[in-house]
């Protein structure tokens, strides 16, 4: 035994091509576990970023990723977006070394399903298109939200399936060169406290505690998306499948795909609009104003579906409706700037109220309550 292990050692170090047969079958010593050896699992990860790297396995990829997009129906929109930094997909699935990912079964490359894409999408449909932060949305709006008639024609329900596809996205065969599969680690603090109160070795949280490092593989590169038309022919059709192409590239933009999103990772965006560090230094400066403060904007030609105003904030260029429309003066024209209440505030969306007397007398009593507090803790 001892020897067939020192052999596929070898074989791993000089022959392997398959990055997931050398994570599923290449391991050759106990990683976890207080007989676990660090550095096998770093051995093994290392290998299958060398194998998604070798010239051959590049070859054979670029041959069946070309094949692929040719076999897109002709009816299919398509762009390539590149990582804003790593994604992992797949962390949390079964695997010898406690840490998954996500690779082709063939290829053993970086994909990301289709179906990941369009839960996804689904989501960020229901919850920035249909403005669930909003009580009464636009009309147009709530038809995105889960269960109305825009939601189910784009992605389906329990009875009947959606008018557009989500295809997997395959990694750009150039990615791989230069990015691909790479080693990343990430450090929990307080190990016995995360396995959770169930576990025998639960123990609080302390300042004693030593982090863990733990090696994992994310993904850096391009990845190119598909989604086509799956309803009966119609003259609508290519206006839908760009719909759900641009609601995808948004959610990937904004929530990203994946594990540890909440980390920054799996965020993908346009490579032509990648911003620069100052850009990005300068669009964070930009802070959002509060619900409940005053701002500057100017009145919209545009108007909402019911006939209110809509205004722009012209600091963030947000635009957005003005709730109480019937109380803005009559002899207000578009173009006019006013001085509204700011209702609602998130990245894509200001909604407005015109200030009201009951709204200033609001603001006196928070004014008032505010500074009584702020009296009683002077004085303690």
């Amino acid at each position: 035994m001892r020897h067939a292990m020192i052999v596929l050692k070898e074989q791993r170090k000089q022959q392997g091509q398959h990055p997931g047969l050398l994570l599923q079958r290449y391991l050759c010593e106990p990683v976890t576990g207080q007989n676990g050896n660090p550095q096998e699992r770093r051995a093994v990860l290392q290998a299958a970023i060398n194998a998604a790297k070798n010239e051959h396995v590049l070859g054979l990829y670029r041959t069946a990723f070309e094949r692929w997009k040719a076999s897109c129906s002709p009816d299919s929109v398509s762009d390539t977006l590149v990582t804003q930094g790593r994604l992992i997909v797949g962390l949390g699935s079964e695997n010898v070394l406690e840490t998954g990912i996500r690779l082709h079964h063939t290829y053993g490359t970086p994909i990301i399903p289709g179906s990941a894409l369009k839960g996804l999408a689904s989501h960020y449909c229901d919850q920035m298109w249909g403005q669930r932060h909003i009580e009464v949305p636009e009309e147009e709006n709530r038809l995105f939200r889960r269960g109305e008639c825009y939601h189910n024609f784009l992605f389906g329900t329990t009875d009947d399936g959606g008018a557009i596809t989500f295809h997997d996205a395959w990694i750009v065969p150039e990615s791989l060169k230069d990015g691909g599969l790479c080693l990343d680690v990430m450090t929990p603090h307080h190990p016995n406290f995360q396995r959770g109160p169930e576990s025998p070795k639960f123990k609080p949280p302390t300042d004693f505690d030593s982090p863990t490092p733990v090696p994992f593989l994310s993904v850096s590169g391009s990845f190119h998306l598909v989604v086509s038309w799956n309803g009966p022919e119609h003259a609508q059709s290519p206006r839908w499948t760009t719909l759900a192409l641009t609601l995808l590239k948004q959610a990937l933009a904004d929530w990203g795909v994946g594990g540890k999103t909440s980390s920054g990772y799996g965020r993908l965006i346009d490579p032509t609009k990648k911003q620069t560090g100052v850009q990005q230094k300068q669009s964070k400066s930009i802070e959002l104003p509060k619900a409940g403060e005053t701002v500057q904007a100017v009145l919209l030609e545009k108007r909402t579906k019911k006939g209110g105003w809509r205004a722009k904030h012209e600091t963030s260029g947000l635009i957005g409706p003005i709730q109480n429309s019937h109380d803005v003066p009559p002899d207000k024209r578009p173009g006019d700037t006013l001085i509204l209440l700011v209702a609602s505030a998130n990245e894509r969306e200001m909604a407005f109220r015109y200030p009201t007397a009951t709204d200033e007398h609001r603001a006196q009593q928070f004014k008032g309550k505010t500074k009584g507090a702020a009296e009683s803790q002077s004085k303690r």
